[in-house]
């Protein structure tokens, strides 16, 4: 799919805000002027937008699909679920890594991202979890880049909530084209960047 495409699908509000308003304006000056051009030209761009809108619901793109599937680890993480059918460990791809601070800091392996996901499950037990904001797009064409900001009260923060930012790069598994979680980056917590010590 064209990259301007996967935007316009991604991100259709202000384009179909403005085509509606174009159209609005158009119909006004037909009716004032009593013009069919101009009420034909308003139709037209009126459907154009309605089209625009029914295309972004329907179709869905990586960068959806990818916040789509972050959405569900976020809520395994919620309920310390690690291997059901929904759980952590089963949305992670075979070579999916963990990064803290940066996506091009060197990531650890997959067995030390499961091992870091597993506090969850004991010392760092989720009491309460808010997705303050999401953000997902489409990268490398059929790639997902979600950035997620969370607002925690965990069993070590002792009551307090914790501010957490994260990013998730999710691709198609080649075996069955699923989407699966490649990259987890635990970006930073509070005002400081997250290091390897704070998930232990």
């Amino acid at each position: 799919m064209p990259s301007f495409l996967v935007g316009l699908f991604e991100r259709p509000l202000v384009p179909v805000l403005l085509l509606g308003l174009a159209a609005a304006a158009l119909a006004w000056a037909a009716v004032s002027r009593d013009d069919r051009r101009l009420l034909t030209a308003a139709i037209a761009v009126g459907g154009v937008a309605a089209l625009l809108a029914s295309l972004a619901w329907f179709v869905s793109t990586p960068g959806e699909r990818a916040e789509a599937l972050v959405d569900r680890f976020v809520e395994a993480a919620e309920r310390a679920d690690f291997e059901g059918p929904d759980g952590m460990f089963t949305l992670l791809a075979d070579d999916a890594s963990l990064h803290f601070g940066k996506e091009t800091n060197p990531g650890l392996a997959i067995d030390r991202l499961e091992s870091a996901l597993s506090t969850l499950g004991r010392r760092h037990r989720i009491r309460e979890n808010t997705v303050l904001s999401r953000s997902g797009e489409t990268v490398d064409g059929d790639r997902g880049r979600v950035a997620l900001f969370c607002r925690t009260i965990t069993e070590s923060s002792m009551g307090g909530p914790v501010l957490t930012r994260w990013v998730f790069v999710a691709a198609p598994d080649p075996a069955d084209g699923e989407m699966r979680i490649r990259q987890v980056v635990f970006e930073t917590i509070g005002n400081r960047a997250a290091d390897a010590s704070v998930l232990r």
